[in-house]
């Protein structure tokens, strides 16, 4: 009888995921997609609008106080 199949028994590679080298990829991916997220919305933010009566200041920020001449 002739089998055309070896039956020699091959050594068996176990099929382990490398969950170290994906966590490693998932944590890299992570920081990349939060500074990208960050970056867009810092560039595509709506600027605030003008204070009105504080010309002379280069803060734009709300809680800085209004000075009165």
């Amino acid at each position: 009888m002739v089998t055309l199949m070896s039956r020699t028994p091959r050594p068996a590679r176990p099929c382990r995921p490398h969950l170290e080298r994906q966590a490693i990829r998932f944590t890299v991916g992570l920081y990349l997609f939060i500074c990208a997220a960050l970056l867009l919305v810092h560039y595509t933010a709506p600027e605030p609008p003008p204070v009105p009566g504080d010309a002379g200041s280069s803060s734009t920020s709300p809680f800085t106080p209004v000075r009165t001449p």
